[in-house]
């Protein structure tokens, strides 16, 4: 145990831009993403020893190394208002949401407890740095990065995600049973999502540095089994084809404003005299068909834009706070020749084509070229750095950095 807590934190490097799609990756067992995707993604688990070969390799070398994050550093993080955080409790089953004080959360050598904290890309360096290691997968599909640090026999019970996840032990011990069944009904009197009737398929103990991908409904149950056990968990969002929808066609009612022809009034000259007035009039039916099939509406292209804007939209936690981006728009100008532009770790950065979704608004229209090729670098690269020209008014990216949204 003493070991464990003088041991050096673990650093991950940062994935390259050019991801090698057709090699063997360790964080894969040696399959390549390509072959990753169409194997195992949405489809079966797979279990991956020394995931990150870091950890048997100094723990070969007689030097540990310990999770990028201290318990410590979590307990504060926890006390955090703007943080999504819950603590659960077993033996009996309870939770509470944060932000917590210090004092409120069990000691590590206490048993059966749990701390989550969501959202944690934004918070360390180190969680923002895991997440690039996954951008073999489309970053429309990313939810977050959730650390859960648990003392002995701590966990969240059987349960089972809607969404495909990637669990890296960072510290100490996780036991995880698994199974494919099919009855996924919840026990109706527990105050959390617990399976009802739980049969374990498969069973594994995973030691800091390997990982067990699942996809979506695979019902699962992690236990520690170790004080300050630390799994870092890498969802990936999927939403129901009706809010997708839904979202699309709100954005496209509001996009209706931007086509002057609509506001004509309807005008019915050809109209005649009727002996049924209830009945909603032909010449009102033909006339909207007209204006909706100019519309395109039977086209999926049409909805796109709203659809990249919603999928581009922050979590409802996100918080930004540009009050230090203080520059001027010339002092901006001179610190893009010197520094790299990031997208705030919160930021989410959606391309349909050319256009950039940043945050649920379209940057790129009507802005310069320049400008527009530092937003296609900031979604693909995640970084820009060179001249943009004179700022004008209304520059998107000069707002999105006072807005907060980028950083340097």
């Amino acid at each position: 145990m003493t070991a464990f807590y003088l041991s050096k934190p673990y650093e991950p490097p940062q994935a390259p831009q050019n991801l090698l799609l057709d090699q063997p990756w360790a964080l894969l067992g040696g399959n390549s993403p390509q072959q990753f995707m169409k194997t195992y993604w949405h489809k079966k688990p797979l279990l991956v020893r020394g995931a990150i070969p870091a950890f048997e390799l100094a723990k070969q070398t007689g030097k540990p190394i310990s999770s990028p994050i201290s318990a410590e550093e979590l307990f504060n993080i926890s006390g955090n208002d703007v943080v999504e955080s819950r603590l659960i409790q077993a033996n009996p089953w309870s939770f509470s949401d944060g932000p917590f004080k210090k004092r409120s959360i069990p000691s590590l050598e206490s048993r059966d407890w749990t701390l989550l904290l969501q959202g944690m890309e934004a918070r360390h360096p180190a969680a923002a740095t895991i997440l690039s290691w996954f951008r073999f997968i489309p970053d429309a599909r990313l939810d977050d990065l959730m650390i859960s640090i648990a003392g002995r026999g701590g966990g969240v019970g059987p349960h089972f995600d809607s969404y495909d996840v990637f669990l890296i032990q960072m510290s100490g011990r996780r036991r995880w049973r698994i199974s494919e069944q099919k009855d996924l009904s919840l026990s109706p009197d527990l105050p959390l999502k617990i399976l009802k009737h739980f049969q374990v398929e498969q069973e594994w103990d995973l030691e800091p540095g390997d990982m067990l991908y699942l996809p979506p409904h695979v019902a699962h149950d992690g236990i520690a089994l170790d004080a300050g056990c630390q799994t870092w968990s890498v969802g990936f969002r999927a939403q129901s084809y009706k809010e997708i929808l839904q979202e699309g066609l709100w954005r496209l009612a509001e996009s209706l404003e931007d086509i002057p022809g609509l506001e004509k009034r309807f005008a019915d000259p050809q109209q005649g005299a009727t002996d049924s007035a209830e009945q909603l009039p032909e010449e009102i039916i033909k006339q909207l068909s007209q204006k909706l099939k100019g519309l395109k509406l039977d086209r999926v292209e049409t909805f796109l834009p709203g659809i990249a804007a919603y999928l581009s939209e922050p979590k409802p936690q996100a918080y930004f706070d540009g009050t230090s981006n203080d520059l001027s728009a010339k002092e901006f100008q001179r610190r893009l020749s010197k520094q790299s532009l990031r997208p705030h770790p919160q930021t989410r950065l959606i391309a349909l084509g050319p256009q950039i979704y940043c945050n649920g608004e379209e940057v790129t229209s009507g802005q310069t070229g320049k400008t527009q090729k530092a937003w296609q670098s900031l979604a693909a690269k995640k970084e820009f750095k060179g001249a943009i020209g004179e700022i004008v008014a209304n520059n998107s990216l000069f707002e999105a950095f006072e807005a907060g949204w980028l950083v340097f």
